[in-house]
């Protein structure tokens, strides 16, 4: 199972509301067979949430479990459409989501990926392809990133 590939591009979400979000996104980690209850990992994107937003400010978010039911790391991509109210550190509504899912124990994996991407966010050229980029450019964008590159 690979950590990212297109099949982990949702497109546009209409989601109205963080939990609706969640739920898509359970959903396909569990239809990509790497999650093994949705119910779970639905719990666990809200009790992170819970301790402190995922919303890094100018629209993005970047929601992550660490969890039993996770079976292998992945990392999934949403677009929202109309954006989502997220509690965001900057109050505004995200419209662009970065899922990790990484199992219970992996904390070293968590970090380097939760790492990698949150350091990017400061470069506008990689926000602005994430917002208003094809598909393949936001994919090629967060592959490369997951390479290390």
């Amino acid at each position: 199972m690979t950590l990212f590939s297109q099949d982990h591009m949702l497109g546009t979400l209409q989601a109205a509301n963080q939990a609706e979000v969640f739920q898509a996104l359970a959903n396909r980690a569990q239809e990509l067979g790497v999650v093994a209850n949705t119910s779970a990992i639905i719990a666990d994107y809200t009790q992170r949430e819970d301790e402190a937003t995922t919303g890094f400010g100018g629209g993005i978010a970047i929601p992550h479990a660490k969890s039993a039911q996770v079976l292998t790391a992945t990392v999934l991509f949403a677009k929202l459409d109309p954006a989502v109210d997220w509690d965001a550190i900057d109050d505004k509504p995200v419209d662009t989501v970065i899922s990790l899912l990484v199992p219970l124990g992996e904390n070293a994996e968590h970090l380097k990926l939760l790492s990698a991407l949150s350091r990017r966010l400061v470069y506008p050229e990689f926000v602005q392809v994430l917002k208003n980029g094809s598909t393949d450019e936001v994919y090629e964008l967060i592959a490369s990133v997951l390479a290390g590159d």
